[in-house]
């Protein structure tokens, strides 16, 4: 790979400020740090998707930046002259921890860099077990990545997948396209019997060292790489390291080279560290070398050196966690805070009303932090705020439930008596910050109650969407996706509507469109329970989802078995709802379930929207004809005048549904559904139609018939199916009154 097309003259370094804060940003979401962006000045859509999939400029040189490749495997240079080529498909399949997903997103950066004309991004699978040809966007000049739905449940990648890419080739040849598709080598082992020669491309590992002097080039521009890198022992602390490792690492280089003098711990504090790696040197570069490595070990050696010391407090320990979750709070909000997490774990009440307990100034001190100029606290240690969570959440098991309720509580406390009231920003800042460590917990303790504890609390409040927004990160990123994507299923199958509504939301979003099958699974297990907002969740997610074609047959196949079980009759009865009230963009008034598209081969049956039909019109009570499924009966009814081929199958549906089944008893006069259809019906006939030049107004075909004659089919229809059902009943009766 070469560069072709040089940057332009940039004398005042703009463009490497913008990449270094881009770099800053990349490196935050592999870390799961979602608290430390707002600080990152970048495009909104950093990270995700633009329009139609398209991953952003500043993404894409962020990557290019800071990619190193892999050694051990194909050679990467030969694997990006051969993905370059229209056509091509490109199979990465490795296990966790290897880079495929960074490897095939450096392809599409190196591609963009390259060829500006072309434009890249992430291409869904769908919700079917294949990948047909015809699935792929009708745009030429693209270069794709696409993450095959791992097995699970119910649902697997077809066998066939593998023997479908050679024509999959000839049609993204046709449309100068390329495509990288990432998958497991178990997975690939099932699936992959006749792909194309070639068309696996095995990965090697990356370099550590190289990994870390890349990131902090390109994040620290005039940063001393060779300094740090030719330390013996940051070089030993980095060999061996998987990329995860070597970012955190790189991060507490960072924050102990940008650190000041001053703000450094003492060399006494550093003794025995310095004694353990036989480091005589007094420099500050010693005291930031020491510094990563006290880092590494999460500092454990000092923080039991500052618990021990005679005289500390409960209230300075409780200051010190304040101060780490809570980071970039107004200190008088984070003195308050300890106050209540004291209170919180049942200690004595401290008064912070007068001069008895010590000030903020002391106890700032008392935790070696530092009060800035505007009011918050920040630790010159790398990392200290972290190690000091981490240590006591090891150190005090018995706490950690009382903990995670004071951690969900803190930034919904807005406003105190005295004190300023927290800004939105602030909100959000410590919002973000303790979603970043109940992610962080959660993904690597595989313990969920850190974003548990989080739903509780924060369902129901302002909070709600940024903890939408974190779930949504950290289930779209490959660092935490995989235990995310699990706890969401243990969500969906819990008695609790926090819980379920947050599945119902996180599905709705990006993580739907990225992982439809995952998505519509997920729902399933979340459609059930009463709850209006579950329900009104459901409905966002359905209409979410529809959007996406080849999950149509599928959510389509799901809401229709919702409206025939019990549990959930209340969840399918408004997602029917939701979609019969849906009408086709490219078809002027006409009801998407009325469609036959063929980019999604979607045809629902008669039997399908009849049990649909009949969830809708036999769920409601009374016979008040103006209201939601007046609404969409009336849109259906039009629709097969606008039709006239439609007809006699919408009248059909509408009739059937509200006819009482063999065994079924008739139900009581004021809940009838056949009565309420009637109803309904009698008063959409009794409008006249819209003038055909008021707005929006559709003319009608010379076919059409009137809306009276529409009403006296279906009237037909009705009486008709009256009269089965009233023999069908005479007919049982006089079977149980025959002898034996």
């Amino acid at each position: 790979m070469h560069d072709e097309h040089p940057a332009p003259p940039d004398p005042l370094g703009l463009a490497a400020l913008l990449e270094s804060d881009a770099v800053a940003r990349l490196r935050q979401l592999a870390l799961l740090n979602f608290g430390e962006m707002n600080a990152v000045k970048v495009s909104a859509g950093f990270d995700m998707p633009l329009e139609h999939g398209a991953f952003s400029d500043d993404f894409m040189e962020a990557v290019r930046a800071v990619f190193v490749a892999p050694e051990g495997g194909t050679d990467f240079g030969a694997v990006y002259g051969s993905f370059r080529q229209p056509g091509s498909v490109t199979v990465l399949a490795e296990g966790p921890g290897r880079g495929r997903t960074t490897a095939a997103r450096a392809l599409l950066a190196e591609l963009r860099h390259e060829h500006p004309d072309v434009r890249v991004g992430r291409l869904g699978f769908g919700a079917s077990p294949d990948f047909p040809a015809h699935r792929l966007p009708h745009v030429t000049d693209w270069a794709y990545v696409m993450e095959l739905p791992p097995d699970e449940d119910d649902f697997a990648v077809a066998d066939t997948f593998g023997a479908t890419l050679g024509g999959l080739r000839d049609q993204l040849a046709h449309r100068r396209a390329r495509l990288v598709v990432l998958t497991t080598p178990e997975q690939w082992r099932r699936i992959g019997s006749g792909a194309p020669v070639g068309t696996r491309q095995p990965l090697g590992t990356p370099p550590p060292l190289e990994i870390a002097r890349k990131w902090l080039t390109a994040e620290s521009p005039g940063f001393p790489v060779d300094r740090w890198l030719t330390d013996g022992h940051i070089a030993a602390l980095l060999d061996g390291r998987p990329p995860v490792d070597v970012l955190e690492i790189v991060g507490h280089i960072l924050h102990a080279h940008r650190s000041d003098d001053d703000r450094l711990p003492q060399l006494e504090a550093l003794e025995a560290l310095a004694r353990k790696y036989k480091r005589e040197g007094r420099t500050p570069f010693d005291r930031q070398v020491l510094s990563v490595l006290a880092a590494r070990s999460n500092w454990r050696a000092q923080l039991l050196g500052w618990h021990r010391e005679t005289g500390r407090t409960a209230f300075q320990r409780n200051f010190l966690v304040s101060c780490s979750a809570l980071r970039g709070a107004p200190v008088a909000h984070l003195y308050a805070a300890a106050a209540d997490l004291g209170k919180r774990l049942r200690e004595p009440k401290v008064s912070l009303g007068g001069q008895q307990e010590p000030g903020v100034i002391e106890m700032v001190a008392s935790i070696d932090g530092e009060l800035t100029e505007d009011g918050t606290v920040v630790f010159g240690r790398p990392d200290w705020d972290d190690a000091a969570l981490e240590y006591f959440w090891v150190d005090r098991p018995l706490s950690r439930t009382k903990f995670l309720e004071w951690l969900a509580a803190a930034p919904l406390k807005t406003s105190r008596r005295s004190l300023d009231s927290l800004s939105r920003a602030q909100q959000q800042a410590m919002a973000l910050r303790i979603g970043s460590f109940a992610v962080q917990w959660a993904v690597r303790q595989r313990r969920q109650e850190p974003l548990r504890q989080l739903a509780l609390g924060w369902h129901g409040e302002v909070l709600w969407p940024t903890l939408i927004e974190i779930l949504t990160s950290a289930g779209v990123h490959a660092a935490s996706a995989p235990y995310i994507h699990e706890m969401l299923r243990q969500w969906a199958q819990t008695d609790s509507p926090a819980l379920r509504l947050a599945v119902i939301e996180v599905c709705a979003g990006e993580f739907g469109r990225q992982h439809t099958v995952k998505a519509l699974r997920r729902l399933r297990h979340a459609a059930g329970g009463p709850e209006p907002e579950v329900r009104r969740a459901l409905q966002g997610a359905v209409r979410a989802l529809w959007s996406e074609p080849t999950a149509r047959s599928d959510l389509f196949s799901y809401v229709v078995t919702w409206c025939g079980a019990e549990a959930t009759r209340e969840a399918g009865r408004e997602s029917f709802r939701t979609l019969a009230s849906t009408t086709d963009a490219a078809a002027s008034a006409l009801p998407v379930l009325l469609t036959r598209d063929g980019d999604s081969d979607f045809a629902p049956s008669t039997e399908e929207l009849t049990t649909g039909w009949r969830a809708v019109l036999c769920g409601a009570r009374g016979l008040e004809p103006d209201d939601a499924d007046a609404t969409a009966v009336r849109l259906w009814l039009d629709a097969a005048r606008r039709y006239p081929g439609l007809l006699r199958e919408v009248l059909t549906v509408l009739a059937t549904a509200v006819r009482t089944e063999a065994g079924e008893e008739p139900a009581a006069p004021a809940e009838n559904p056949r009565d309420r259809l009637r109803a309904i019906v009698r008063t959409w006939a009794r409008t006249p139609d819209p003038d055909a030049s008021a707005p929006g107004a559709c003319e009608l075909p010379a076919n059409a018939p009137s809306r009276t004659a529409v009403y006296t089919a279906l009237t037909h229809l009705l009486d008709d199916g009256l009269v089965d059902s009233f023999r069908s009943r005479l007919s049982r009766a006089a079977g149980a009154g025959a002898p034996a």
